[in-house]
């Protein structure tokens, strides 16, 4: 068995949580490019992972908590659709990795602290990312 190590990631495994859900606060704050957010539309966001286990780890995230894909509106639903794409295609222009990662995580079985549903997108590995503001 091969065991993973992101020593970068102790800050977040240490650290005292905060109360609150980060996808609810962190929008709010107007503090986009401090809180790692790239993007913004009306029903969804795209977000750096922080404490990312791979290079290029990007979260495409609804603005409403769902815990499953039904219960998004159809406008909603294209919001996510269209940010996971347009996330996708940047990824791909911007590094030099072969391919790209693209999962779900649904609720708390998906791994995250509140009941909702993100997509999670990085590189396969073999990558350098390398972002700019265009």
């Amino acid at each position: 068995m091969r065991y993973l190590w992101a020593p970068w990631r102790m800050e977040y495994i240490l650290e005292k949580r905060k109360k609150g859900c980060i996808f609810c606060k962190k929008p709010m704050e107007k503090k986009d490019e401090e809180n790692l957010i790239l993007f913004q539309s009306h029903h969804a966001f795209v977000i750096m992972n922080k404490y990312p286990y791979n290079n290029g780890h990007l979260m495409v995230v609804p603005r409403r908590h769902c815990t499953d894909l039904n219960q998004l509106g159809e406008e909603e639903f294209q919001a996510l659709s269209y940010l996971l794409k347009a996330s996708i295609q940047i990824l791909t222009k911007k590094s030099s990795s072969p391919g790209t990662h693209v999962g779900m995580n649904i609720g708390k079985v998906g791994g995250l602290e509140k009941n909702t549903s993100i997509f999670t997108l990085f590189l396969d590995g073999q990558g350098t990312l390398i972002l700019c503001r265009c």
